[in-house]
């Protein structure tokens, strides 16, 4: 009696370890599936079209309104901001120009962190790049750093763009 009890035991676990074996393979090819259907190539790059030539409020984000190029849909125009579709090593570079007498000092923002600053005086251009490791979801923006406006040339001359380095 006791032998059956046994057998009937372990046969009901071997058919429970077959399902969980089954299970962890399904589970590791959706895995698979996934890892497949993510996006390996993420790039963008936007335009600033407006103001032509005026300013940027102060602690504004700056909206890139025309956007060139956008393969994996990480850049929303309307908001300016970049949300990385998958983890993985990114690069970014913004360029803009100084539209009158005076300072433009913009910020390149990984969610609410400043990761890189560049300063342009009366007229002149500056570049802000950075290389960084987002995680799916994650943010990356410019800025207005500045307490107080800023002149800003827009009329296709300044511009933000990224792109995936790396997927992890």
């Amino acid at each position: 009696m006791i032998a059956k009890q046994l057998d009937r035991l372990e046969n009901r676990f071997l058919d429970m370890q077959k399902q969980y074996n089954s299970r962890g393979a399904e589970i590791e090819s959706i895995k698979e599936t996934l890892q497949k259907q993510s996006p390996s190539i993420v790039t963008f790059l936007a335009l600033l079209i407006s103001p032509p030539y005026g300013s940027i409020a102060a602690h504004a984000t700056v909206k890139f309104e025309r956007i060139t190029e956008n393969i994996g849909s990480g850049y929303n125009s309307g908001t300016g901001i970049f949300t990385a579709p998958i983890k993985g090593l990114y690069h970014f570079t913004a360029s803009a120009r100084q539209s009158k007498a005076g300072f433009l000092h913009l910020g390149l923002f990984r969610n609410n962190a400043q990761m890189a600053v560049s300063v342009a005086v009366n007229f002149n251009s500056l570049t802000i790049g950075a290389t960084i490791t987002l995680q799916s979801g994650d943010r990356v923006y410019v800025k207005n750093v500045w307490d107080q406006p800023s002149g800003i040339v827009g009329a296709g001359q300044s511009y933000f763009s990224g792109n995936l380095v790396h997927k992890m």
